[in-house]
C-alpha cells in the first residue's frame, strides 16, 4: 500500500495563498490598497439588502479616467472616493489574451453575462467574422435576478439601440433615447417619481466615450488618453453627480441602500502594439470601476507588483532513499533521441534538502553513470550530465549558484545541437558548461529504447540518507533551442497558454506543479501532441509523497495565476457583486467573478 504524505513547506504561506490579502490604506489620494478573496461574501454583504444603480461608461479606460481624476476634472467621482473601492486598472477580460480586436460589445457581453465563454467578439470558426452581440446566448445578470426573484424590478435606459435590443427583455422598464444627456435625464425622473419606487436596479449605458475615441482617438501617438476622451469621461462625471445628487435627496434614500456602480466596457480602440505578457499591460482591456455606498470605508485596488507573482507549486518530492521515489513515462520507447536530429530537455529543479550530491536527477539510460542514452544527477552541489559514455560538468565559477543542494529553484536545460555536433548545458538561462568540455563531440548514438524517461531513481542511483528534490516544467522538444531563447524563456511555467516560438516542436510537457495534480498519480502530458500518444506519454509517479509551496526567485517568470488578475474589479465580477448587494444566492451558476468583501464605517442605520 502506497505510504501518502503531504508535506507543507509552510503552512502559513499556504493560508496567505488560498486566502486573502489586505493592505492598511493610508489616508492621501495616491495611497494603494489591494483586497483580494476568492471567497464570495455573504448575501446582501453581511448588510441590508438594497438597490443597486449601474452606471456603465463604454470605452473608458482606467488610465483615462485616472488622468481626468488627477487633473480635477471628475470632481463628481472625487467626492465618492472616501466611501468606494476603486479600481483604475480594472480588466475588460482576463483569459483572452492578446485577441486581434477587442470590440466594445465583447466588454458588454463579460459584464452583463459574468462569464468570458459567450463568444462575443471572437472569430466564429463558420464564418470567420467576430461574432456580434446579436448573436448573445447566454443569459444576463438581468436574467437571472428576474429567475431567482421575478419581484425584483430593473429598469434600463441606454443611449445605444443595440444594447438596448441586447438586455431589454428582462427589464421591467426599457427605454433607448437619442444621447447621455437623454439618458441621464430619464433616470433622474424615475428616482424623483412621486408614485412609483425606483427599481430595485436601475442599469444606465452611456455611450459619449466611445463616439468620442472612434470620431478622435482613444489614445495618442505617446499610447496617452486623447483629450478629446477626457473631456467625454468630463461631461459624463456630472451626469453621475446629477444622478447621485437625486438618489440622496429621496427621503429613504439611506434605508434603500443603494450601491451605486460606476464601471467602463474596456479601453477602447489602441493601434500601438499590444504588449501580451499580461493583460494589464493591454490598454484595450484597461477598465474603471468604481462602487459606492456611504458606509464603505475607502479603498483603492490596484494591480499586483511583479514581485507578487510568485511560483506556487504542487509537486512529488524525490527521496534518495526510497526505491518508489521514482516517476516514469509509461511507454519506454517515447522521447528517444534519434541519431540525425536535434533536441533539448528542459526542467526546472528545487533541492529540499543539503544532500543531493549523487542521487539521480532526470534520465533516459540504462543505469545511473550508465553508457547508453543520457542522464542528469547531483554532483558535490553542481549539477552533472551523462552523455553517452562520457561525463560533463557544469561551470565551477565561484559565482555559479551550487544548483544540487542550495535550497532555491533553478531551471536546467541541456542542448543535443547535431548540427554542431555539440552538447550545451545551462543552468538559469546562463551558459554553464565546464570549461575542459564546452567543445566537447556530441556523441553519435544517445538511444536507450529499452528505458523510460525518468524522473529520480535508475539503477544503481546512490541511496542517499534524507535526500530530496523536485523536478517540474519537464519540457522535451525535437529542436535544438537557440541560446538567445534559452536566456529569455528558461523560467517560463504554463507553456500551453503562452505557445511561444517553438510550442510547435514542444513534444513533451510535464508542468508537475498543478494544484489539480495534488496525490494524483498520473503527471500528464500536457503538450499538443498528448492526444496521439493515447496516454503512453504520462508520468507515472510511483510514491505518494509531495510538497507544495511558493517561490520568489528573480530569474523565475511563472505565468499569472487567477488571483493575481483578481485583484482588481474585472467585468465579470460586476454581475455577481450586483447580485450580492440584492441578497441573492448565486451558487447554481458558474460566474467567473470573484466578490469583494466591503469594509463599513459603521453597519447599521440609525
Amino acid at each position: 500500500m502506497n505510504r501518502k504524505r503531504k508535506i507543507q513547506t509552510s503552512l502559513f504561506a499556504k493560508i496567505l495563498f488560498i486566502g486573502m490579502t489586505t493592505w492598511t490604506m493610508m489616508s492621501c489620494d495616491n495611497s494603494l490598497e489591494r483586497l483580494t478573496t476568492n471567497e464570495y461574501p455573504e448575501s446582501g454583504n453581511q448588510a441590508q439588502t438594497g438597490h443597486v444603480l449601474c452606471v456603465v461608461i463604454d470605452g473608458a479606460s482606467g488610465k483615462a479616467v485616472n488622468e481626468a481624476y488627477t487633473t480635477q476634472k471628475v470632481p463628481y467621482i472625487r467626492s465618492m472616493r472616501d466611501n468606494a473601492v476603486v479600481t483604475f486598472e480594472g480588466l475588460a477580460d482576463s483569459r483572452h489574451k492578446a485577441l486581434p480586436v477587442f470590440t466594445n460589445e465583447r466588454g458588454w457581453a463579460n459584464m452583463m453575462t459574468g462569464v468570458t465563454t459567450h463568444g462575443i467578439g471572437l472569430d466564429e470558426e463558420s464564418t470567420g467574422e467576430v461574432k456580434p452581440i446579436e448573436e448573445l446566448e447566454i443569459p444576463s445578470f438581468l436574467s437571472r435576478i428576474k429567475q431567482l426573484d421575478n419581484e425584483k424590478k430593473i429598469s434600463l435606459y441606454t443611449a445605444d439601440n443595440r444594447f438596448y435590443q441586447a438586455f431589454r427583455n428582462n427589464a421591467d422598464i426599457a427605454r433607448t433615447l437619442d444621447s447621455d444627456q437623454q439618458v441621464k435625464s430619464a433616470v433622474i425622473a424615475e428616482i424623483n417619481s412621486d408614485t412609483d419606487l425606483p427599481s430595485d436596479v436601475i442599469l444606465v449605458e452611456f455611450n459619449g466615450v466611445q463616439k468620442a475615441g472612434a470620431a478622435d482617438a482613444f489614445y495618442d501617438g505617446s499610447g496617452n488618453p486623447t483629450m478629446t476622451v477626457i473631456e467625454a469621461i468630463q461631461e459624463i462625471d456630472t451626469y453621475i453627480g446629477e444622478m447621485r445628487t437625486a438618489l440622496e435627496s429621496r427621503e429613504n434614500y439611506r434605508k434603500e441602500n443603494w450601491l451605486i456602480i460606476v464601471t467602463s466596457t474596456y479601453g477602447g480602440t489602441y493601434s500601438g502594439t499590444v504588449q501580451s505578457d499580461s493583460y494589464y499591460d493591454d490598454p484595450r482591456l484597461n477598465t474603471f470601476t468604481l462602487m459606492y455606498n456611504s458606509r464603505f470605508v475607502g479603498k483603492v485596488l490596484g494591480k499586483p507588483s511583479a514581485s507578487e507573482l510568485n511560483y506556487k507549486y504542487f509537486t512529488p518530492l524525490y527521496a534518495g532513499n526510497n526505491q518508489n521515489s521514482v516517476a516514469t513515462v509509461a511507454d519506454p520507447k517515447l522521447f528517444e533521441m534519434e541519431n540525425n536530429k536535434s533536441y533539448t530537455v528542459q526542467f526546472m529543479y528545487y533541492s529540499t534538502t543539503k544532500k543531493n550530491n549523487k542521487v539521480n536527477i532526470l534520465s533516459k539510460s540504462n543505469k545511473h553513470k550508465g553508457n547508453k542514452g543520457w542522464n542528469v544527477h547531483g554532483d558535490g552541489g553542481r549539477i552533472k550530465f551523462r552523455v553517452g559514455n562520457r561525463d560533463v560538468w557544469t561551470s565551477q565559477q565561484s559565482t555559479d549558484p551550487w544548483v544540487s543542494t542550495d535550497g532555491k529553484w533553478h531551471t536546467v536545460t541541456l542542448v543535443f545541437d547535431r548540427e554542431a555536433v555539440r552538447f550545451r548545458a545551462y543552468i538559469d538561462g546562463n551558459y554553464s558548461t565546464h570549461r575542459d568540455q564546452q567543445n566537447m563531440t556530441l556523441p553519435t548514438d544517445l538511444t536507450c529504447p529499452d528505458y523510460p524517461l525518468t524522473i529520480g531513481k535508475i539503477e544503481n542511483s546512490p541511496n542517499e540518507s534524507d535526500a530530496g528534490f523536485c523536478v517540474t516544467n519537464l519540457q522535451f522538444y525535437d529542436v535544438a533551442l537557440p541560446e538567445e531563447f534559452i536566456k529569455k524563456n528558461h523560467g517560463v511555467t504554463k507553456l500551453e497558454e503562452v505557445k511561444n516560438e517553438y510550442w510547435d516542436h514542444l513534444i513533451g510537457y510535464w508542468p508537475c506543479d498543478r494544484e489539480e495534480d495534488l496525490e494524483n498519480p498520473i503527471l500528464k502530458n500536457v503538450s499538443q501532441y498528448a492526444d496521439s500518444y493515447a496516454g503512453k506519454s504520462d508520468i507515472t509517479f510511483a510514491d505518494q509523497t509531495w510538497t507544495t509551496g511558493n517561490s520568489a526567485e528573480e530569474h523565475l517568470a511563472p505565468a499569472p495565476d487567477d488571483s493575481y488578475y483578481q485583484a482588481v474589479f474585472n467585468n465579470v465580477d460586476i454581475p455577481l457583486q450586483a447580485m450580492q448587494w440584492l441578497g441573492l444566492s448565486i451558487s447554481e451558476w458558474e460566474f467567473e467573478g470573484v466578490g469583494k468583501t466591503f469594509e463599513y464605517t459603521f453597519m447599521e442605520e440609525n
